[in-house]
């Protein structure tokens, strides 16, 4: 390890990449202004200088036997001015201009740590392929109408999370380990209308009262689950500007470029059901539907990163591509009307399919403290190759119906993010 310092009285503790002004970190400094040593004795300064040097050898001494590295050399870029020592060593007492004293620079690698927490209020589109699952019965006012669709269960905002920390080394590279998620996505619709209701196919002539019914209720519940592990490799630049009309001070503006590639898993479980009341007073029946997609694949991304004064402002945009694995499963079909009877058994199916995975998100930063800041954004993503679950509905009536699987569905989400980060 190396201790350096600079007689213009600049430095900064940091990576030895960042001191000498590595390929990839290309600091630039655009400040006129210098800080101007301020008037001490000569006694004073030739003492520090000695005191100093004589430090800065037993410092070395000592850090070389507890890390057990090669000897600390202290370096100054220029020596103390011959003249302070002149007058130090007669014992003069005259006063003369001092020298800044150099602040240090300790090269050798040095790790960053980042976590960021946030809060996510997501909300979904229903992009269901938009079949009629509830229709006006013969006794309805339009038999065979569609009352409504797949597509009538409307989502309301759902509740979130996103939790990834990571580490930098000198040059900015390094990793991070992700969790984001999306739960209680829920949407339903109901239609009333005694008699008059049916549902569709002949599924619905089969089974008793499912053609005469007093109310059906459908529902869709979704959640959603993804990690992310991503390397990154970073370019940054770094200024300081000076205001002309007020020289003392200082704009420090950074800007840090990620450039990210990784793998990820997302997870996607679904439910839908039609709750079906054929009689007053009889209890009801369903048809329910769960389906589970899980995607596996790699992932390529941006992110950027720009802070001046107190305010940062980054964003990230991440694209994946891998497979997916779909299963979905019905339950019994039965009938209040006929209790203990199996109108169509439980039953399953599985198969593969090719998986899309993209995010995005732009955030505000402000700090709260020397290592934690606020955030605030807003975010997207979109996820194809799904098996959604009212997509599975089949209402069909052979020995094979429900056994095919829907795989081609997809899903966007939409919405703000509010939380907190922490770098050290």
């Amino acid at each position: 390890m190396i201790l350096r310092a600079s007689a213009d009285g600049e430095g900064e503790l940091g990576c030895a990449g960042r001191a000498g002004g590595s390929a990839r970190n290309r600091g630039k400094n655009r400040g006129k202004n210098r800080d101007k040593g301020e008037p001490m004795t000569g006694r004073l300064a030739g003492v520090a200088w000695i005191v100093l040097l004589s430090a800065g050898e037993v410092f070395a001494g000592e850090l070389s036997v507890l890390l057990g590295e090669a000897p600390l050399n202290l370096e100054f870029h220029e020596p103390p001015p011959a003249e302070l020592l002149a007058d130090h060593a007669a014992g003069g007492d005259s006063y003369r201009a001092a020298v800044p004293l150099p602040r240090a620079r300790v090269a050798g690698p040095t790790w960053t740590s980042e976590t960021v927490f946030d809060v996510l209020f997501l909300e979904r589109n229903n992009a269901t392929d938009n079949q009629p699952i509830v229709l006006d019965g013969p006794l309805g006012p339009n038999p065979d109408s569609p009352v409504f669709t797949t597509r009538g269960m409307v989502f309301a905002t759902a509740p979130g999370l996103r939790l990834f920390h990571g580490r930098r080394d000198c040059d900015g590279d390094g990793w991070e380990l992700g969790y984001w998620g999306v739960f209680g996505m829920f949407g339903d619709h109901r239609a009333d209308l005694p008699g008059g209701l049916a549902i569709p196919g002949d599924l619905g002539l089969a089974v008793p009262g499912w053609q005469t019914a007093e109310s059906i209720e459908a529902g869709y519940s979704s959640a959603l689950n993804v990690v992310e592990l991503n390397l990154f490799a970073s370019d940054q630049w770094n200024t300081t500007t000076s205001n002309p009309r007020d020289p003392s001070h200082h704009v420090h503006r950074s800007t840090t470029v990620d450039w990210i590639g990784g793998l990820f898993w997302a997870g996607v479980d679904e439910t839908a059901f039609l709750r079906v009341t054929a009689e007053p007073g009889e209890p009801s029946t369903a048809y329910r539907v769960a389906t589970s997609s899980n995607l596996f694949g790699a992932q390529v991304g941006v992110r950027g990163r720009r802070q001046w004064g107190l305010w940062a402002l980054e964003g990230f945009w991440k694209l994946g591509l891998g497979g997916s694995w779909l299963h979905q499963s019905t339950s019994p079909i039965t009938s209040s009307l006929v209790p203990d009877f199996e109108y169509r058994p439980g039953r399953s199916a599985a198969t593969t399919n090719t998986g899309f995975l993209s995010s995005m998100n732009v955030t505000a930063v402000r700090p709260i403290g020397e290592h934690w800041s606020l955030r605030a954004g807003y975010n997207l993503a979109w996820l194809s190759g799904l098996a959604l679950a009212p997509n599975q509905f089949d209402f069909t009536d052979t020995l094979t119906s429900g056994t095919g699987i829907e795989g081609a569905g997809s899903m966007f989400l939409a919405g703000a993010s509010l939380g907190l980060e922490r770098r050290w």
